[in-house]
């Protein structure tokens, strides 16, 4: 019996630091390579590869929320991703509204899908900053990046890569 009393107050322990630590990570990313350079399209076999990529690249980070223009290349990109962790794609409209308050209220791990000139300005909008200015060129589809929110701390920023890379 006392073990088991010893083994609940280590268990209990490890729930409580494990609750108190509530890190999040937001993982953004633009969408895959498109058949066309212009209108709502579709991606190109390469733009589906790098989604299966990006599923991938997620597969052990527990991912809560799903997150897409209503662009069929940015449903696409998010797509398998959605489907291995079981989500349903959450469509927005105002991503610097949206990043704002997963920022601020952090509802666990989250994949967004945006476009070359929403994702920066997403992240741009909650105070990061990026080592480009404008938007993310034509030609880079390879960017992954890594939003972390810690309870009380200013959020910060990593940016790297996933998939083959962009020319």
């Amino acid at each position: 019996m006392q073990k088991f009393v010893s083994l609940l107050g280590v268990c209990s322990i490890a729930l409580l630091l494990t609750a108190c630590s509530s890190t999040s990570h937001i993982y953004m990313v633009r969408h895959g390579e498109k058949v066309s350079p212009s209108g709502d399209v579709a991606l190109s076999g390469a733009g589906l590869e790098r989604a299966e990529t990006l599923k991938d690249s997620l597969r052990n980070k527990k991912i809560a929320f799903v997150y897409s223009t209503n662009f069929k290349r940015t449903q696409q990109t998010a797509a398998p991703t959605a489907m291995q962790f079981g989500k349903d794609i959450i469509s927005y409209n105002n991503g610097d509204s949206l990043l704002q308050a997963l920022v601020k209220k952090p509802k666990g791990n989250v994949l967004i899908a945006g476009h070359s000139n929403t994702v920066p300005q997403m992240i741009r909008a909650v105070g990061l900053t990026l080592s480009f200015e404008g938007n993310i060129p034509d030609n880079q589809y390879d960017n992954l990046f890594i939003i972390t929110v810690k309870k009380g701390k200013q959020p910060t920023l990593q940016v790297t890569k996933y998939g083959l890379r962009s020319e």
